[in-house]
């Protein structure tokens, strides 16, 4: 008998990846979104797959919503992605905190009424302080680190354990959005023959999707006691790298720099409490991530 799981945020692109792997363990998915859409979700695992997966549409910031979809879904266990990004809490922060913030207590909440006592959720690396006075730079960190006390909080409170897992800058097939969308843009440009200048320099830390995906299902899939918070790598990257990973791929592409102004400070990550959660880290290179995301985004080309 397959065991029963929830994915909000289900039709985004991390939440898509992570569907893909979950069936390919064995779960029965009960996917969740304001909007079902599963066209990414079967761009990257398959119609086959796909079909497998019973779709609920609701809003997360809605408490009946979400506790309907526990009672229907009955999980073991949950992996809550849904949010919105960076630009939209800064622009829209009470739509922000609306999603990012009550979606996280609903979920919480609903788990606990469902005797669902193990939430792996998505934080960020914009959750942990960076720059030399030890400030968060986004609303969206903001929202995000509250999530993370939160969490510990209601492990007290209501038994929920959990782990938060902290995605830095995410890229692979299927990204379209977001701040950090910009990895992608590159590929996407480089794949086209197009010109593309990178909109700023950076050093951070860079993680395939695929890699991703598979460290939410590997939380899932353990034990967990108690409430833990952790990044996924602790590679930092650059400009150059991704310049020169992509030149790897695609000779001659024409992707470049700026040439003025100063990396920000990525602050440090820790990931030994993941590693102490579920064992070594399958760290996926920036130049393999680079590749198979050019070959899906020629999979995945027009006439292709």
């Amino acid at each position: 008998m397959s065991r029963s799981i929830v994915v909000t945020g289900a039709a985004g692109f991390i939440g898509s990846w992570t569907i893909k792997q979950l069936l390919e363990n064995g779960w029965t998915v009960t996917a969740f979104d304001r909007t079902p859409d599963d066209s990414k979700l079967r761009s990257i695992a398959g119609d086959g797959p796909a079909d497998a997966v019973t779709w609920r549409a609701g809003d997360i910031a809605e408490p009946d919503d979400v506790n309907a979809l526990f009672r229907a879904a009955a999980p073991e266990m949950v992996i809550h992605l849904a949010a919105v990004l960076i630009p939209v809490c800064r622009d829209d922060p009470v739509t922000g905190a609306r999603i990012d913030v009550i979606g996280h207590i609903n979920i919480f909440e609903a788990a606990a009424d469902a005797g669902c006592h193990h939430v792996v959720y998505a934080s960020s690396a914009a959750a942990t302080a960076r720059g030399n006075n030890g400030a968060l730079k986004t609303v969206y960190g903001t929202y995000k680190h509250w999530n993370e006390e939160y969490a510990a909080t209601r492990l007290h409170d209501r038994g929920i354990a959990s782990v938060g897992l902290r995605p830095a800058i995410v890229y692979g097939p299927g990204r379209e959005s977001g701040a950090t969308a910009f990895v992608n843009d590159a590929i996407a440009a480089a794949v086209a023959g197009e010109d593309y200048l990178l909109p700023t320099r950076w050093c951070h830390r860079v993680e395939y999707v695929e890699e991703v995906a598979e460290t939410f299902v590997r939380c899932a899939e353990t034990e967990i006691r108690g409430a833990h918070a952790s990044d996924i790598t602790e590679n930092l990257t650059d400009e150059h790298d991704l310049i020169a990973a992509l030149q790897s791929a695609i000779p001659g592409c024409r992707i470049t720099a700026p040439t003025q102004g100063k990396p920000g400070s990525p602050g440090t990550a820790d990931c030994s409490p993941l590693a102490g959660l579920i064992g070594p880290l399958n760290h996926i290179s920036l130049n393999a991530g680079v590749v198979a995301t050019v070959v899906g985004m020629r999979a995945r080309a027009p006439g292709t």
